[in-house]
């Protein structure tokens, strides 16, 4: 496997000049190492964690669990029918003390407290734990458990993930690798986003020949606390946390142009309710329908035509975006009838 490059510089210009086009996934070493929360990793999980418990919010919250010998791995169950985890209500404290039971324990069940707004479950931490290259405007969510591993997935969101306690090993793969993953179903997740069936830890390449393929374009970094990745959209990730206490804080930016609202992966749901089940020949026929407009395989479709006649074709404004998405709902209402 490839390492992830370094870069030091961790500057909005710079992100988005020189990073955000180049769409490759890249570290940023200590960038985020003043944080209160990373000062208190580096003082001891004791003092991280009393820092967390006095400025959590009272309520519950809620935590996923496997069991001993799922060997930290939030995965399907054995039988396929359902997860190898349970989702739990409780209250941070009770998870907290929890934590710290079980953080020398190398076999403990996998315990994590995962994707919750951080301005939600703990006073004054948003404000000093902030990044320069993404809006303030988003919210950033944390994570905090102890060993586990997250399965091979995807974001619809640029990500940028920031240690903030223990390690995490990152390994990722560009999207064109989707073939040689053997993703699972689209319509009952892990958390949300389809997760590779191969367990990367132990690789079972009789059933799964064409994942020695994806290995040879990995990329992979160990990161620490005080340790940024910028994870482009819909690059694959799988997530080793590595200590008996770790926390991630990330901010998900969506990568939509002037047509927000609809997500690119509704319209390939879209495609799989139209177009999955025609016939080979007309399958073949949207395909060139679909380079010839949408991904200018052939180079811009409207060059021919003058400025009064290119429409939607000739790029998509506010307007002309919001009456094609009434139009999109009109038709998807009448198909329903």
């Amino acid at each position: 496997m490839q390492s992830i490059e370094i870069v030091d510089r961790f500057q909005r210009d710079f992100f988005e000049s020189e990073v955000v086009p180049a769409y490759r996934p890249v570290i940023f070493k200590d960038a985020v190492s003043h944080w209160p929360l990373v000062q208190q990793a580096r003082k001891s999980s004791v003092d991280l964690m009393a820092f967390l418990e006095a400025r959590a919010t009272p309520g519950k919250i809620w935590t996923i669990e496997a069991p001993r010998d799922s060997g930290g791995r939030f995965f399907y169950s054995a039988d396929g029918c359902g997860f190898n985890f349970e989702r739990k209500i409780t209250t941070f404290q009770h998870f907290s003390q929890r934590l710290k039971n079980w953080v020398d324990d190398q076999h403990a069940p996998a315990l994590s407290m995962q994707s919750a707004f951080v301005d939600e479950h703990f006073y004054d931490v948003r404000e000093s734990h902030s990044i320069p290259v993404f809006s303030s405007d988003i919210r950033p969510r944390i994570w905090i458990g102890n060993r586990s591993v997250v399965a091979t997935h995807y974001d619809h969101s640029e990500n940028i993930a920031c240690v903030a306690a223990g390690r995490r090993r990152f390994t990722l793969f560009p999207p064109h690798q989707i073939s040689n993953l053997y993703l699972g179903p689209l319509d009952k997740t892990i958390g949300g986003s389809p997760v590779s069936m191969v367990s990367l830890l132990s690789p079972d390449f009789d059933r799964y020949p064409r994942f020695e393929e994806a290995l040879k374009h990995a990329l992979v970094a160990e990161l620490e606390p005080g340790d940024v990745i910028y994870i482009p959209t819909l690059w694959f990730h799988h997530v080793e946390a590595l200590e008996g206490i770790n926390i991630l804080v990330n901010f998900w930016r969506s990568s939509g142009g002037a047509a927000s609202g609809p997500r690119p992966a509704d319209a390939l749901l879209l495609a799989l309710l139209t177009i999955q089940d025609q016939p080979p020949s007309i399958k073949a026929a949207w395909k060139s329908f679909f380079d010839y407009y949408v991904f200018d395989t052939f180079g811009d479709p409207s060059a021919h035509l003058p400025e009064e006649l290119k429409g939607m074709l000739g790029g998509m404004d506010p307007d002309m975006a919001m009456k094609l998405r009434r139009w999109l709902v009109r038709q998807l209402s009448e198909a329903g009838e």
